[in-house]
């Protein structure tokens, strides 16, 4: 991450690689003019990486926000997504919820396997995401730098 940029760490199952890899764009895009570059797994994480858990929590600690893009594979198999979840709530980065082929009402109808913490937070039907992203902008340009980004 280059000095000067800002870095969003999109949180996504592997079933949605696609449509992150769109939200992705769309962010840098948009934000280009902060500098804005969002982490992603499939395409940032360094694939000769050994402790892969571990370089997950370091590059959310960097983050400036996070966008978690839930869906139902979220749901089955996101254990890795609720970490990436847990780990932005404990260092106190802003997190955008963007729900993806599911309402706020399938979350609390399925009760089991949803963390408490996603249903407590605002939740945003994956539509509105240039919503997200002007709200996510204004965060941003208000927020204090972070002091851990690495430079």
């Amino acid at each position: 991450m280059s000095a000067g940029s800002i870095q969003i760490f999109l949180s996504y199952a592997g079933a949605d690689a696609f449509e992150a890899s769109l939200l992705q764009y769309a962010v840098e895009s948009l934000l280009v003019d902060m500098g804005a570059k969002v982490w992603t797994y499939q395409r940032d994480q360094s694939r000769d990486q050994q402790t892969i858990a571990f370089d997950i929590k370091s590059r959310i600690h960097q983050s400036r926000a996070l966008i978690f893009l839930v869906s139902p594979a979220t749901i089955e198999l996101g254990t890795t997504q609720w970490m990436e979840f847990a780990y932005a709530d404990a260092f106190g980065i802003p997190i955008f919820v963007l729900l993806n082929h599911l309402t706020y009402n399938d979350l609390r109808a399925r009760g089991k396997g949803v963390p408490p913490l996603l249903l407590q937070t605002k939740c945003n039907d994956a539509t509105t995401w240039p919503d997200v992203i002007q709200e996510l902008r204004s965060r941003l340009m208000n927020a204090p730098i972070n002091l851990n980004e690495a430079p």
